[in-house]
């Protein structure tokens, strides 16, 4: 029961991680950018947020975020929205975790049998796993 609730909670994340990237990503690309450019963006985008995620020191955090936004790379509105994310779900990604330990593998292969196992399962539904496997392919594909 333990671990349901550890993979819906992911989950959860997975898809406030991808609303707080995504929209600012697709309003760039609504400016004329070049969609290669934008799923550029959109990757390491989500690197850096995962990467932040796992800082579990929430002065590095605060330090890394400020020169962020000193170089004019967000926004007050999107520093607060990460600083909230980082604080409420930090925990999810102690190093060792299960997502973490996911998000690190390097064959996608391997990943789709684990979401599928869950699936079959009964952990996760269909659609869940999917959300996982697309930020996964965000992470690792370029």
């Amino acid at each position: 029961m333990k671990k349901k609730f550890l993979i819906i909670g992911v989950l959860a994340l997975v898809v406030v991680v991808l609303g707080v990237w995504a929209v600012p990503a697709l309003a760039d690309g609504a400016s004329g950018s070049a969609p290669s450019t934008q799923n550029t963006q959109q990757v390491n985008q989500a690197r850096i947020l995962v990467r932040l995620l796992v800082v579990q020191d929430e002065a590095k955090v605060d330090t890394f975020l400020a020169k962020v936004k000193a170089a004019g790379k967000i926004t007050d509105a999107q520093l607060t929205a990460v600083k909230t994310l980082w604080t409420n779900h930090h925990a999810q990604f102690k190093p060792g975790s299960p997502l973490v330990r996911l998000l690190q593998v390097r064959d996608g292969a391997k990943v789709r049998l684990v979401l599928d196992k869950a699936v079959d399962a009964g952990k996760i539904d269909k659609a869940q796993a999917e959300k996982v496997f697309d930020l996964w392919q965000k992470l690792h594909n370029k």
